[in-house]
C-alpha cells in the first residue's frame, strides 16, 4: 500500500475564504447635474407657459365678453350690435380716438383694423346697418330690419374674431374720411 492510498482521496488545500458580503447601498443623492438642469428647464418652461396663458387670457377678456354677449342675446338689433362693437374696440384702442368715430368713419376705422381678406365681407354685411343707424326705426319694414340685424350681428362677430386684439392700431384721419364719404 502506498502512502497515497492510506490517506484516501487527496483533497485540495483549503483557502481562507470569507462569506459573501453585499456592497453598501448606492445613494441616489447627490443627483447628477443633468437631472438638475432638466428640472430647471421644465420649471422655467412651466412658468413661461403660465405667464403667456395669463397674459393671453387677460388680453382676450373683452373680446370673449363681447362674443359671449352676441351669442347669448339672440335677438340683438343692429344698433346694439354696433354699440357692443364700439365698446369692445374702446377696450383695446385709445378711447378718445374711437369715441368720436360714428357712422361711415367708424366703419372705415373698423375695416382698417381687419385683415384685408375680410374687408369686402365685413363691408357687405355692415353697410346696411351703418346706413340705417341714425334713421327712425319706423322707416324700415320689419323683414328688412331683421335681415339688417342678422347681417350686422354676423359682421360684428366677424370683426371681433379676426381683428381683436388689435395688433397695430391703424388710426385714420377723420377729416380724410369725411372728404371720401359717398
Amino acid at each position: 500500500m502506498t502512502t497515497n492510498q492510506a490517506l484516501g482521496p487527496q483533497q485540495p488545500p483549503t483557502l481562507p475564504l470569507n462569506d459573501i458580503h453585499l456592497p453598501e447601498q448606492i445613494s441616489n443623492l447627490p443627483i447628477a447635474f443633468g437631472w438638475w438642469l432638466l428640472a430647471i428647464i421644465i420649471i422655467i418652461s412651466l412658468l413661461l407657459f403660465a405667464k403667456y396663458y395669463r397674459q393671453n387670457k387677460r388680453l382676450n377678456a373683452a373680446k370673449n365678453h363681447a362674443l359671449q354677449q352676441l351669442n347669448t342675446h339672440k335677438n340683438i338689433n343692429a344698433n346694439e350690435s354696433l354699440n357692443l362693437l364700439k365698446w369692445a374696440v374702446m377696450q383695446y384702442a385709445n378711447r378718445a380716438d374711437v369715441a368720436k368715430l360714428y357712422g361711415y368713419n367708424f366703419q372705415h376705422f373698423l375695416v382698417a383694423q381687419l385683415p384685408s381678406k375680410y374687408h369686402s365681407q365685413f363691408i357687405a354685411l355692415s353697410t346696411p346697418a351703418f346706413e340705417v343707424q341714425y334713421q327712425p326705426s319706423d322707416c324700415a319694414n320689419s323683414n328688412n330690419q331683421e335681415r339688417i340685424d342678422k347681417h350686422c350681428k354676423a359682421a360684428v362677430k366677424l370683426w371681433l374674431q379676426n381683428a381683436l386684439p388689435i395688433k397695430a392700431l391703424n388710426i385714420i384721419n377723420t377729416t380724410q374720411l369725411e372728404e371720401n364719404k359717398p
